[in-house]
């Protein structure tokens, strides 16, 4: 007769550790994704802030880098 007990059990054991990598990943793609943002954010922010003269000049640095 097959142990149903202990496929239950090895089953359950395999869904929470998948479970648990699952939400690791996705808190730290959360993460990575608000640091992406803020770094845009600041971005746009220095460059709306540069008179036009200057933000020229400084695309044009960006670009031959």
């Amino acid at each position: 007769m097959p142990d149903y007990k202990a496929m239950y059990y090895h089953l359950a054991g395999r869904m929470a550790t998948a479970v648990d990598a699952l939400e690791a990943t996705t808190n730290a793609l959360v993460d990575i994704t608000e640091k992406l943002k803020l770094a845009q954010q600041t971005t746009e922010e220095m460059f709306i802030s540069t008179p036009d003269d200057d933000a020229d000049s400084l695309a044009h640095e960006f670009v031959s880098k």
